[in-house]
């Protein structure tokens, strides 16, 4: 059976982080093991925290590996484990990006995508889940990623990085995550 090809983006720097924790968990994730325990091709993409360049990259994304899951990861100050968002938002955004631009309002539509996977929280995969991405570029990433396929993507917020919550400790609890969501997709 021929791998299925996973998606993993993380964000760039941005407002005061020194480091972005969603990049670095993506960084390490090929160190998991996951490639071959879940007999996955692997892709992970920095993505600056621009409007434009989400624009631009995450559709080459899906035409270049076109992937039977994408996963994009952005770091939250609230979050204490990883946070599975369900829904994201086609308008709204009031935030300006990394180069003080906005979204371009061509690309603003009134309307709210559910993804069409399901994350439950179990003891086991030590996640919640949440209705609220942010406005700003992680919900933004996903909102055009779910146009793209709902079916096949997901966004999750990773916390800040502490002794508790290391890049690699996050990572081994990303691959589990990834793997329940493999278990949903059919080719």
């Amino acid at each position: 059976m021929n791998p299925k090809t996973v998606v993993v983006t993380g964000f760039g720097l941005f407002r005061d982080y020194k480091v972005n924790a969603s990049w670095e968990v993506a960084r390490v994730l090929p160190e998991t093991g996951i490639t071959d325990e879940l007999n996955i091709n692997l892709v992970t993409a920095n993505i600056p925290v621009s409007y434009k360049d989400v624009d631009q990259i995450v559709p080459a994304l899906w035409v270049q590996h076109e992937p039977a899951l994408m996963v994009h990861l952005g770091v939250s100050h609230l979050a204490k484990t990883l946070t599975v968002e369900l829904v994201a938002n086609g308008h709204g955004y009031c935030s300006v990006d990394i180069y003080g631009n906005g979204p371009d309002d061509k690309c603003l539509v009134n309307n709210v995508i559910e993804t069409g996977l399901k994350m439950e929280c179990t003891d086991e995969l030590d996640i919640c889940t949440s209705r609220d991405a942010g406005r700003y570029l992680c919900e933004y990433i996903y909102f055009k990623s779910l146009c793209i396929n709902k079916n096949q993507t997901i966004f999750i917020h990773v916390p800040q990085l502490d002794q508790d919550n290391t890049a690699h400790k996050l990572a081994e609890k990303l691959k589990c995550v990834i793997k329940k969501l493999l278990e949903q997709i059919t080719e």
